[in-house]
């Protein structure tokens, strides 16, 4: 038992938990933003509780439709699906528990949420598939990483207004930036399995594609303040994500793997930085 429960644990990637937080921060910068800072506290769980579903049932279809793929990398061919530690059988199981639990959550919300969901559990079943087809999967990956931008719009205003398609599209541009580098530790075996990725479309000119991508994001959060009259604090803040920018771009050698890695993991902190710079804005 205590062996189905640990291969359980991996397969969900409880021990990493990044993915939960590049999902968790966009959805809780919109929740603020479109309840203008005043959100209640069972919305934030109700979206915490969300953006955990919704990246634990992501993680179980991306390695059920890439377990032949992942058997051939050195970074994932010990996977739980890849590994046999855990049946095909089992996790789709797995994938519908979690479905089931996710979808009381949508109790709470209305019913305009309940139809963004609907577009978000495609979204999420499809992704595994994107990287098969599309030059540049990352862009799927960042609507995917989006939608609880619309959720929490849909909720809250039952519309999608600018401020929501700017912190939407500086959002995919976000994930753009960081997924990129993640992609660049297994450019050369995915190249060698024919799987696309937006380090392999971009190669050569990955440092520019990630200026343009954090540019266009910094951009769309000064917009935002801009058009919302936010306070100085506001931009006082986005100026210390600047500065989390600069300092990630030019302390890290995108040639080393291990770099790669931190460098992905430490955008977290990053998404904390534009939490908190709407959190100030209402304050």
């Amino acid at each position: 038992m205590l062996d189905v429960l640990k291969n359980y644990y991996f397969l969900l990637r409880l021990d990493k938990p990044i993915g939960v937080y590049l999902l968790l921060w966009p959805s809780l910068s919109a929740v603020w933003l479109a309840s203008e800072g005043n959100p209640e506290i069972l919305v934030i769980v109700i979206f915490c509780c969300g953006s955990f579903f919704m990246r634990s049932a992501g993680v179980i279809i991306n390695d059920y439709f890439d377990q032949d793929i992942d058997r051939k990398v050195l970074r994932t061919f010990n996977r739980p699906i890849a590994n046999n530690s855990v049946s095909n059988k089992e996790a789709i199981a797995l994938f519908l528990v979690i479905m089931i639990s996710s979808s009381f959550l949508l109790l709470f919300l209305n019913l305009m949420s309940f139809y963004i969901a609907l577009l978000c559990i495609l979204f999420i079943s499809t992704y595994p598939l994107m990287k098969r087809f599309l030059p540049i999967p990352q862009l799927f990956l960042g609507v995917c990483y989006s939608m609880g931008i619309f959720m929490a719009y849909a909720f809250y205003k039952e519309a999608f207004p600018l401020n929501c398609w700017l912190l939407f599209f500086g959002n995919v541009f976000w994930v753009l930036a960081y997924d990129t580098v993640y992609a660049l530790s297994d450019r050369k075996d995915d190249l060698l399995i024919n799987v696309k990725s937006s380090a392999i479309f971009f190669k050569g000119k990955e440092k520019l594609i990630l200026w343009i991508s954090y540019f266009l994001l910094i951009t769309f959060l000064i917009l935002i303040g801009i058009f919302n009259s936010f306070s100085l604090l506001y931009f006082l803040s986005v100026g210390i994500n600047i500065l989390l920018i600069l300092i990630l771009m030019i302390s890290t050698d995108f040639n080393m793997p291990s770099d790669c890695s931190n460098f992905f993991r430490k955008n977290h902190w990053l998404g904390i930085g534009i939490f908190l710079s709407f959190v100030a804005a209402f304050i």
